[in-house]
């Protein structure tokens, strides 16, 4: 069976040396050929580059993991009325006072849940100077970069390359019918004559 498959796949390749292929056959064999190692180059590549983002991911986590610092800020007024965040989920802003890792206060307008009063206290991230930051690029967030340019690249390879092969084998088979059309068109009058 895998060897019969495995001949199927050379066939569709063009790699049988078929004497009875036409020109048009031999290069929707060669496009077709050509968008296998495509593919296959793509995969190397996503993998390459999968691994290249996944190892910067890593550096962003250590660099971030070093200089971003979670402090306690004390909210002192009440949160204004609550939007949706860019993740879906309902934030509201309120001014708050911080202590900066560095030992300097700092006060500021920062993002908390709707739900939360003048007098609490809410955990924040800051940079060494006590500027607001995000919080640190965690591993799922590397991970799922990695992933997305590691499959992203083949698939978008795949898919410009099957398009390819797709619009060669629609012209080949629209020339070899009108190719079909033309012959027919001579020996169509002689075959009704000498069918009489």
């Amino acid at each position: 069976m895998s060897q019969n498959l495995f001949a199927r796949f050379a066939r569709w390749l063009g790699l049988d040396r078929n004497p009875l292929r036409r020109r048009c056959d031999r290069v929707e064999a060669v496009v077709r050929l050509a968008a296998v190692l495509g593919v296959v180059v793509a995969i190397v590549l996503g993998v390459m580059l999968g691994i290249r983002e996944y190892g910067k991911g890593l550096r962003t986590e250590a660099q971030q993991a070093r200089d971003r610092h979670q402090v306690v800020a004390t909210l002192t007024g009440d949160v204004t009325a609550p939007r949706l965040s860019v993740a879906g989920a309902a934030v509201g802003h309120a001014q708050a006072a911080w202590v900066a890792p560095d030992g300097t206060a700092k006060a500021g307008v920062i993002e908390v849940p709707p739900s939360r009063r003048a007098g609490e206290t809410v955990r924040i991230w800051t940079d060494d100077q006590g500027v607001i930051a995000p919080r640190p690029q965690d591993r799922e967030t590397t991970v799922v970069a990695a992933l997305t340019v590691g499959t992203g690249v083949p698939l978008a390879a795949a898919a410009i390359l099957a398009l390819l092969v797709t619009c060669t084998r629609l012209v080949n088979q629209r020339r070899a019918r009108g190719v079909w059309e033309a012959q027919w068109t001579v020996v169509e009058p002689m075959w009704r004559i000498n069918g009489r």
